[in-house]
């Protein structure tokens, strides 16, 4: 997620998955996004208003007047593709709270606050550990086929443990 934030698909399948949850003005989309990622992500209406209109083009996404403003909520059709696409959103919102979190890590680093509360935030062990794989990865960039081999097998098995939590 560097650079541009997300893919015009990214973002769409971001709002369906809001809208999923409760039909929504875009005004209240943008601030859901801005609020789920404490202040990181928070996409213009030059980029949302144009997305909804697609996903209600595609037909995923249903419209209804509310006063002068457009509510939207999904469709069968919508319902149907966010089921699809769930391993994808998941991904993206995991992103988000994983930069969310890298953001408020480094305001707290920068005002020498410590973020470590009750449930929030990350423990310098967890910080420093991140920063021991990457580097531990940085030094076998020139690895042999075989070595890279067994990183990847060292990797996958780390994975799987971490995702049995």
């Amino acid at each position: 997620m560097r650079g541009r934030k997300f893919s015009s698909d990214d973002l769409q399948l971001l709002l369906l998955a809001l809208l999923a949850e409760r039909p929504s003005h875009g005004y209240e989309l943008i601030k859901a996004l801005h609020t789920r990622t404490e202040g990181f992500y928070s996409p213009s209406p030059g980029m949302v208003y144009p997305a909804l209109t697609y996903i209600e083009e595609l037909g995923y996404a249903i419209v209804t007047l509310d006063g002068n403003k457009k509510s939207y909520s999904l469709s069968p059709e919508g319902v149907a593709y966010l089921a699809s696409m769930q391993s994808r959103v998941e991904e993206l919102f995991a992103g988000l709270v994983h930069m969310a979190q890298k953001m408020k890590y480094f305001r707290s680093a920068i005002s020498e606050e410590t973020i470590v509360e009750e449930g929030a935030g990350w423990l310098p062990i967890f910080v420093e550990a991140r920063r021991a794989l990457k580097r531990a990865l940085m030094m076998k960039s020139e690895a042999s086929h075989e070595e890279q081999q067994r990183i990847a097998a060292i990797l996958a098995r780390a994975t799987d443990d971490i995702n049995k939590a």
